[in-house]
């Protein structure tokens, strides 16, 4: 505990009315340099702490990649992956395996332990104002939920600690700190995050909202909306999860000026339909960029002059720099290359060239290092993209369909509010008062969407759009004969047939949803957790559909490399061994 302590001091000494730069920051070392009287002296010196503990997670960058995708369908191992990267792909990880430790999470989390005690202290002593306290303890306490939330998901079961401790090698003893099941884990951060005194982001004028070495720390800080409906989706409150992603799609209406762009504007990105070069923007454009900045909710930059270095050029890259040690999974090239655009043409624009590149005629993965050029292999510069729209709106649809609003779900899943509920599609000239909104569902799936001239209305949600027509693919649709299942066909309006079987219906779209999110978000570390999260749904619904369904998965990424699947029937392989290296 006293490096830890020892570790705030150093990043506070470097702190003064204002921030200084990010290299200064973020390369302090832990030192002799502040007796006990000298840390946690005033706002900067927490500010220290909250950016000093960022500078901290952003080393599990690589970890969270590659445990969270390799795991999955979309990465593959390549002939460059040594041993431990091998076991992750065939399930099969051993004693020692460095990606497999979790010691780097729970230092961190320590790291957030003694932030979050000491910014107590520093309210109790008159140090902080309230609302300073507030902002900071809230910040840290949601980032430690986020990174317990990524160890129930590796392990199944860990210790849950938020206290100091003296010597982080103690959590190793269960008598002194047992473990908690995943589902125990849930119940804990849930009732943390719900107590939290301050859930928005930082607000106009905190110190820490400011420009460092040209990169502004809006989206430094984590979404606790965002997580806290991460917790609730895990947990199966699906009504609770909707709400507070409701909450991030609209965060500008409660949280900044009338004006401010809205997450669900993902059309922003586009405008009509997605063009590879523009989705490319969110990760190839320089941090806080115009599309970047439109899209991504939470982000981190990795700079050639400050540690931690850009890990994703090593794994991924070959050439200059990379030793591409993983690329894209046969399946995953082969979805994209499969889906149809809106114009009947085949291909997806945020697969090949987008997503994926060939570099010296492999396939590597080239969302995190499209910036990155081999001919000027020291310019590192990148970003750790954590949470995005295009996520967000896949979450809420994955809510939304689980709390028996299939309808929402699709729209968000396809064309939009104002698409999906749109009685008279393509006719001109009408009084649309009575159509492309939602008024009547129960909140949160309230939407208004009305854009019509006769009379004129632009409402709230009118520029919404659907996760696939803003890439140009054709929708998602329901098939006549998968129609006659779900929905009563004596109706012949298709706008008001009853769902003869909502269950079937959920079942459906939740695949769907699945399948997109790897067309959406491959590689940047939510594949693994949505392939868990539906199978263990799954399998609490009816045992042996979650092991079937994820069975399935992990069996068609080796059936296009064409080697055989590792079996994973047996529930405990779905996760990591809990073991100290």
């Amino acid at each position: 505990m006293r490096s830890i302590r020892i570790f705030i001091l150093a990043l506070g000494i470097i702190m003064s009315a204002s921030m200084v730069s990010c290299k200064k920051l973020l390369d302090t070392e832990p030192g002799e340099v502040l007796g006990d009287g000298q840390m946690y002296r005033n706002v900067y010196d927490a500010d220290a702490a909250v950016i000093g503990i960022y500078g901290k997670f952003m080393g599990l960058a690589s970890k969270y990649t590659i445990l969270n995708e390799l795991r999955g369908d979309l990465l593959d191992v390549t002939p460059n992956s040594d041993r431990y990267l091998n076991q992750l792909n065939s399930f099969s990880v051993q004693e020692g395996n460095p990606y497999a430790d979790p010691r780097p999470f729970y230092e961190v989390i320590l790291y957030c332990n003694d932030a979050m005690k000491n910014f107590k202290r520093m309210l109790d002593e008159g140090k902080l104002k309230q609302s300073e306290f507030d902002t900071r303890y809230s910040d840290i306490g949601a980032l430690r939920s986020w990174i317990y939330l990524q160890l129930g998901i590796q392990y199944g079961e860990v210790p849950y600690v938020t206290e100091p401790i003296e010597k982080i090698d103690d959590l190793k003893n269960e008598a002194l700190f047992p473990r908690l099941s995943f589902g125990q884990l849930l119940d804990q951060l849930i009732v943390f995050m719900e107590a939290l005194p301050f859930k928005n982001d930082y607000p106009s004028g905190t110190t820490l909202l400011t420009s460092v070495d040209s990169y502004s720390t809006t989206k430094f800080f984590i979404n606790k909306q965002m997580v806290l409906g991460d917790l609730h989706l895990w947990k199966g409150d699906y009504n609770a999860a909707a709400r507070s992603y409701r909450a991030v799609l609209e965060y500008a209406t409660s949280n900044y000026a009338s004006g401010t762009d809205q997450y669900y504007e993902v059309y922003r990105m586009t405008y009509s339909y997605i063009t590879g070069a523009n989705w490319t923007n969110i990760f190839v454009q320089p941090y806080g960029e115009r599309y970047s900045n439109y899209e991504n909710i939470w982000m981190l930059p990795f700079d050639k002059n400050f540690k931690p270095e850009n890990p994703f050029i090593s794994l991924l890259a070959n050439s200059g720099g990379g030793k591409y040690q993983v690329s894209p999974s046969a399946l995953a090239i082969n979805d994209w290359d499969s889906q149809m655009r809106s114009d009947a043409t085949p291909y997806d624009l945020r697969g090949r060239g987008a997503s994926w590149t060939f570099d010296n005629s492999k396939p590597v993965v080239k969302k995190q290092i499209a910036a990155y050029n081999s001919q000027t292999p020291f310019e590192k510069n990148g970003k750790w993209i954590l949470y995005r729209a295009g996520a967000l709106h896949l979450r809420f649809a994955e809510a939304a369909n689980r709390d028996h609003q299939n309808k929402i779900a699709y729209a968000f899943l396809n064309n939009g509010i104002a698409g999906s509920f749109d009685r008279t599609p393509g006719v001109a000239n009408r009084d649309v008062t009575n159509m492309m909104n939602s008024l009547d569902y129960p909140e949160p799936y309230n939407f208004d969407a009305r854009n019509g001239d006769f009379p004129r209305f632009r409402s709230d949600w009118y520029r919404h759009t659907g996760i696939r027509n803003r890439a140009g693919v054709a929708q998602s649709a329901i098939a006549k004969s998968d129609s006659a299942r779900f929905f009563d066909m004596s109706n012949p309006d298709w706008y008001t047939r009853e769902v003869t079987d909502h269950h079937g219906l959920a079942l459906f779209l939740e695949d769907r949803i699945v399948e997109e999110g790897a067309l959406e978000l491959a590689f940047e570390g939510y594949r693994w957790p949505d392939l868990l999260r539906v199978a263990l749904r799954r399998e609490k619904e009816a045992p042996g559909t979650g092991v079937t369904f994820l069975q399935s998965k992990i069996n068609a990424k080796f059936a296009a490399k064409g080697i055989p699947a590792p079996d994973l029937s047996n529930k405990a392989k779905w996760y990591l061994p809990f073991k100290w290296n």
